[in-house]
């Protein structure tokens, strides 16, 4: 009776444990595990949410395409997708992975695939053929496949689909010497197809411990409802950057950030968890706990702060960060270099206490000086600013400033550190003294700011949302745009209004490690607060889809025709012989009139 009782026992374990793995959507098993970066779009949410906005997408598409004739075609795509076939109710994922390059000498590829539901491979057969009528279904134990337009490919199986797009990275040697033009071209790509139908089927035979699905984290996400998230895998870009320092991999190893975004009303947010190797948690852990210092921007002189950023962190885990890759001692030798006498690292970041502030106010245009100085409309933007950097050993931040006034980028007057009279004719002004490092746009600023006559005008939730943060960022789209102005004869001062009608602010922060992962937050806030974001959005880029066609520098290759023998000569014009501003208007007898579309 025992081995019975035993293998009941462990039989029931078995169910225990495979009913509390969380359970993941089909498509991500055919995404391989080390995909640098996968994005899920939830259709049926977009959907619902788009569809309430039909008119307006149609009038973007008219604005853009001059005429009806896309919409309709639009229209007509869009049924043909709703009957091909798939699964539009469900998820659809879109995964990019890395193959090849990075410390390796030759070129690298980029394999993009979007993965989706199926729900009858009949249909999707007939709408490929629709599509291509050249294309040609071919059958594999697991799946179907078929190539379309020549270098994509489209795999399905019993209930999954996958588009394939495969491109190899550009490199130096792909370049062709043509002996006639006396010029360099870019050479024939080499045929894709047979490295798709392994990444195929690849894809198709994938075990679970392969995929993007076995990584616990990645799971966690696709268990949070949104209406797209994202996955980052660090680890994997990092295998592909030409960085010869065997330990960068060790220590971004099993690192990923996961983040999901919903288009609310007044709102868009986004919410991130960014995980870490087993190394990179430990030093966080040991260095972690510093919050940002809001005092830092609360005094600042004004009441119309545009924005501003704050973080604090502790300097020595830039010193443990150094340790671990083992460099320390190049470090070291390169500051002792410089320095002239022993110096290292770890002496140079006790000159700052691991606080920094950057505040930006007041942004207004003024008339430019001289009106082709590239702005348009003769216009240059002017501001007020503030850099505040605290400093922690007050001997270390002197050693360092006494080395920028030997080699004559800063003076000394009794306990400050200045620009040179040379630096200051720029307007900006740099002061350290016993407590901060102080960059600022002008003197009158910079004395307001220390002597704290003043609170900066913030919003009170914005700041209540910052407290005990590591790091935060806020930007007032609204006063910006307040601060920007238009010419009479601007194309775009329709676009204007309708940007200062739509978009408020925006608001970002992190927290601190909590031993787990870092999270963050970002949330860009709209006018209307009772309108969907994604319908405001989409109200937005309405109007600027009329400025696209009315804006006089943004004319395409098929708006102009060029006479291609230069008048009286019967010599043939090449690219280099003709320019087009076409931001003026050309005289007949440099170009034909605009095509009628």
């Amino acid at each position: 009776m025992k081995p019975i009782r035993l293998c009941l026992l462990l039989l029931l374990s078995a169910a225990l444990i495979t009913s509390c793995k969380k359970s993941v959507p089909k498509q991500t098993k055919y995404i391989p595990k080390n995909a640098v970066f996968v994005a899920t779009i939830n259709t049926k949410s977009l959907q619902t949410k788009l569809m309430k906005n039909q008119a307006t997408i149609e009038n973007i598409i008219r604005s853009i395409s001059g005429s009806d004739t896309a919409i309709n075609k639009g229209k007509q795509e869009w049924e043909d997708i709703k009957n091909s076939g798939v699964d539009l109710d469900e998820n659809f994922y879109v995964a990019v992975v890395n193959k090849g390059g990075g410390m390796g000498s030759s070129p690298g590829t980029i394999v993009t695939s979007v993965v989706g539901g199926l729900k009858d491979a009949g249909k999707l057969e007939a709408y490929i053929k629709k599509k291509d009528p050249t294309s040609e279904v071919r059958k594999e134990k697991e799946y179907s496949y078929a190539t379309i337009h020549g270098d994509n490919m489209v795999a399905w199986g019993t209930d999954v689909v996958i588009m394939m797009s495969y491109q190899k990275s550009f490199s130096p040697g792909n370049m062709q010497y043509d002996s006639t033009t006396g010029s360099y071209n870019l050479g024939s790509s080499p045929n894709a197809t047979n490295d798709m139908k392994l990444e195929l089927a690849s894809a198709f035979n994938l075990k679970e411990d392969q995929s993007v699905a076995s990584i616990p984290e990645f799971r966690d996400l696709m268990q949070e409802k949104s209406d797209a998230s994202m996955w980052v895998n660090s680890s994997s870009s990092v295998e592909n950057f030409p960085i010869p320092l065997p330990k960068v991999r060790e220590l971004f190893s099993s690192s990923f950030t996961a983040a999901k975004v919903n288009f609310e009303d007044g709102k868009i947010t986004m919410t991130s968890r960014s995980y870490y190797s087993s190394a990179l948690k430990d030093i966080l852990k040991k260095y972690s706990g510093p919050t940002a210092d809001l005092t830092l921007v609360e005094n600042y002189p004004s009441d119309n702060v545009n924005a501003f950023a704050l973080f604090s962190f502790n300097p020595d885990f830039i010193n443990e960060l150094v340790k671990y890759l083992e460099v320390g001692g190049m470090v070291d030798s390169y500051l002792t270099k410089m320095m002239g006498s022993n110096y290292t690292l770890k002496e140079a970041l006790r000159a700052i206490k691991g606080d920094f502030a950057v505040v930006v106010s007041d942004l207004a245009a003024k008339p430019a000086s001289d009106p082709n100085a590239g702005m348009r409309g003769g216009q240059l933007p002017n501001l007020k600013m503030i850099v505040n950097i605290p400093v922690g050993d007050k001997v270390q931040m002197n050693r360092l400033m006494d080395k920028l006034v030997e080699m004559q980028m800063l003076v000394k007057t009794n306990n400050q550190y200045r620009l040179t009279p040379n630096m200051q004719q720029t307007g900006f002004q740099l002061i350290v003294d016993d407590k901060n490092l102080f960059i600022a746009s002008d003197e009158n600023v910079l004395n307001q700011y220390k002597a704290k006559s003043k609170k900066a005008n913030i919003n009170a939730n914005v700041m209540s949302d910052f407290k005990s943060k590591s790091g935060v960022a806020y930007i007032n789209i609204e006063s910006i745009l307040n601060g920007i102005n238009t010419s009479p004869n601007a194309q775009g001062n329709n676009v204007l209004p309708k940007a200062r009608e739509t978009f408020k602010d925006l608001e970002m922060y992190t927290d601190n490690f909590n031993g787990k992962y870092i999270e963050g937050y970002g949330e860009l806030r709209f006018k209307n607060e009772k309108e969907n974001s994604l319908t405001s959005l989409l109200s937005f880029f309405e109007t600027a889809s009329k400025y696209v066609k009315t804006t006089p520098g943004m004319v395409d290759n098929n708006d102009v025709q060029i006479d291609t023998v230069a008048p009286g000569t019967g010599r043939e014009i090449n690219g280099a012989d003709v320019r087009i501003d076409t931001a003026t208007e050309l005289a007949p007898s440099d170009a034909r009139a605009p095509k009628r579309k």
